[in-house]
Order: structure tokens, then C-alpha cells, then sequence
């Protein structure tokens, strides 16, 4: 019985927090970054709002008018060789974010309610546009290729608002939250306790902490500030390839941050200790469980000396596990590489 009410609890919830909640038309939320699904093609999108809010990254809904930059990373690779033609509309449907492109389709004049069209262009590695919103208001944007081989067109369309909501969406949510925590008290049994407690209230506990669980409680925030102090002053070096440089870095932010340009010392040094002086680097980096790189090319800048390189231009735009490559080329042109393993 009990798994029958969990089921149909289940069930319920989905019905409440369907994916049109958590999803604008053909754009969907995957951990901290959004895919946009065209056919079976998908990229990671994200909107820059550079004027107002700098590097600041958006799924779909846009604070205010403005310049605003769609980027399409590829995550389905042969989206590089095919024609992306990008479409934006004042959303004259009503439907919102409900909007789906067969509610398009039924515009008889596409051309009058279009305020950006990018004709149909290949763009072998990231697709952008730049469009200047000069008011608020509720959009539709358009995004169709077409097949190579079978002249087949897929479209994605993924409704978003520019400007400041009065409420927006938050007593949508508010309702369902309290909708479903209505709904499991009453499949979990957890009103029917709720009354036999107030029907036997004179029965009640009472939870008293002992000296030494107050003890361990007081000094809770002084272990965990132990704790993170010693993990932040543990010192991680790399071993290369072959063994014979050993590599240690420290970034002028700590901790690392989130979408936020930074600067890293590198430093290279022998097992021995003594400093590698001199040497080509370079680095890049990326996360192999996301099949993508940095969204940044880091540069190094200048040798400071005694074995340290400054490089700048580091920028991770999620948590989760990176690796940086780093490539050290020798005086007599002998390649060595630093792989770092970094979780955020």
C-alpha cells in the first residue's frame, strides 16, 4: 500500500512539475548549463548581456532591453557543417513559454512580427548572434537547420521574456510547491498522524542535548573552519609525463572562482627542487565528462622568474570536474605535459 500512495504521488508531482516548468520550449536545463535540442542536434546556449550585466551568463529570459549575444556551443559536432538560420519574434501567439512551433506556424506573417532574422549561415565552431533589444517584452526564438543529406529542416523554439517581472513565474511555483506537499502528507499518511498527534497532545517529547552534544555543537564552526583552513593551506603539485618537472600552481582568486577571469602562477620545478627557467608553456583545459573545453583560451603572459609563469585569461563557467592541460616545451624542442585534476 504504501508503495501504491508513493506511485501515485509520483505521478502527480510530474504532472505538477512538468517539464514545461523546468524547460522553455526546446531549450532544457542540464546541471548549471542549458542544451537547446534542434532534431536530434543539441548545443549548449547561453545569452550575454555585456553592457549591463558583464560576463554574466542567461539560459533564455533577459533582465532588460539591450545588447544581447545567443551562443550555441556544439555539442552535436556535425552541427558545424550544416546552415543555422537564427529567428527572433514578439510572441503574438499568448501562449508564453507554452509557445511551441506549431503555434509558429500559424502566423500568417512571420516577416511583420520579426525583429531579428540571421539568414541561414555554416559556422564551423560556435554560433553567435548579436541582436540590441530596444524594449522589454515577450520573444520567440526560432532556430532551424537543414539536413545535408536528406534536405530535412529541424527547428527548435524556445520562448523567453526581456525585462523585469513583476512576479513572473513565482506563484506558479509557490502553488505547486504547496500542491505538493499537500498531496504527500495525504498519500504518505502523514495528515492522518498529524491528527492523532493533536488528538493525544498531552503525550509529548521533549528533546534535551546533553552536556557534551552542546559541547560538540559549540565547536562545530570552529572544526569546520580547522578543517577548511588546513584543506586551503595543503599544498598539490603534478608530476609530467615523463617525471622529470613537477608543477604546482596558485590562482590570484581563491578559491577558484565561477565565471570570473582570473589569474595562475604556475611553477615548475624538478624533483630535485630546482627551478625550470625558460620553457614554452601553454594551457588549456576542459571537462571530458561534458565534452567541451574552457569557455576561455589562457594565455601565458610573462616569466616571473625562479621557475614561476603568470597566465592569464582562466575561466571556469560550471562546477564539476576539469582538467587542465598544461604543455611545457623544452630548451632542446623535448615535449613534457601536466595534466591537473580540479573538481569545483
Amino acid at each position: 500500500m504504501k508503495a501504491l500512495r508513493t506511485g501515485i504521488f509520483l505521478c502527480l508531482v510530474q504532472l505538477l512539475l512538468g517539464s514545461d516548468l523546468l524547460a522553455h520550449g526546446s531549450i532544457t536545463a542540464e546541471g548549471d548549463l542549458c542544451v537547446i535540442r534542434i532534431g536530434f542536434y543539441t548545443a549548449h546556449f547561453k545569452v550575454f548581456q555585456p553592457d549591463t550585466s558583464q560576463e554574466k551568463e542567461f539560459c533564455e529570459d533577459l533582465p532588460a532591453a539591450g545588447s544581447s549575444i545567443f551562443v550555441m556551443e556544439y555539442l552535436h559536432q556535425s552541427l558545424g557543417d550544416v546552415p543555422i538560420e537564427f529567428r527572433i519574434i514578439r510572441d503574438i501567439t499568448g501562449l508564453g513559454r507554452f509557445a511551441r512551433m506549431e503555434d509558429i506556424a500559424k502566423i500568417e506573417d512571420l516577416e511583420a512580427v520579426t525583429v531579428f532574422h540571421q539568414p541561414a549561415v555554416i559556422e564551423p565552431q560556435v554560433f553567435n548572434v548579436l541582436h540590441d533589444f530596444t524594449e522589454d517584452g515577450d520573444f520567440v526564438g526560432i532556430v532551424t537547420v537543414k539536413h545535408p543529406e536528406t534536405e530535412q529542416y529541424y527547428s527548435a523554439v524556445f520562448p523567453f521574456h526581456v525585462g523585469t517581472r513583476a512576479w513572473g513565474y513565482i506563484p506558479l511555483f509557490a502553488i505547486t510547491a504547496i500542491l505538493s506537499h499537500l498531496i504527500y502528507l495525504y498519500f504518505s499518511g502523514g495528515s492522518y498522524r498529524w491528527r492523532a498527534a493533536r488528538r493525544a497532545s498531552n503525550k509529548t517529547l521533549q528533546y534535551k542535548t546533553s552536556p557534551s552534544h552542546a559541547r560538540i555543537l559549540m565547536l562545530a564552526p570552529v572544526l569546520l573552519l580547522m578543517g577548511a583552513a588546513t584543506e586551503n593551506t595543503v599544498s598539490q603539485s603534478w608530476l609530467s609525463e615523463s617525471g622529470n618537472i613537477k608543477l604546482s600552481f596558485s590562482s590570484v582568486v581563491e578559491p577558484l572562482p565561477l565565471n570570473q577571469i582570473h589569474e595562475w602562477i604556475l611553477h615548475l620545478e624538478t624533483p630535485a627542487g630546482m627551478p625550470v627557467e625558460n620553457v614554452l608553456v601553454r594551457m588549456a583545459g576542459g571537462m571530458p565528462t561534458h565534452n567541451h573545453g574552457l569557455p576561455t583560451e589562457p594565455v601565458v603572459t610573462q616569466y616571473l622568474g625562479n621557475g614561476d609563469y603568470r597566465v592569464e585569461g582562466v575561466r571556469f563557467h560550471m562546477q564539476g570536474d576539469w582538467v587542465m592541460k598544461v604543455s611545457i616545451t623544452l630548451a632542446n624542442n623535448q615535449q613534457d605535459t601536466v595534466l591537473i585534476a580540479l573538481t569545483l
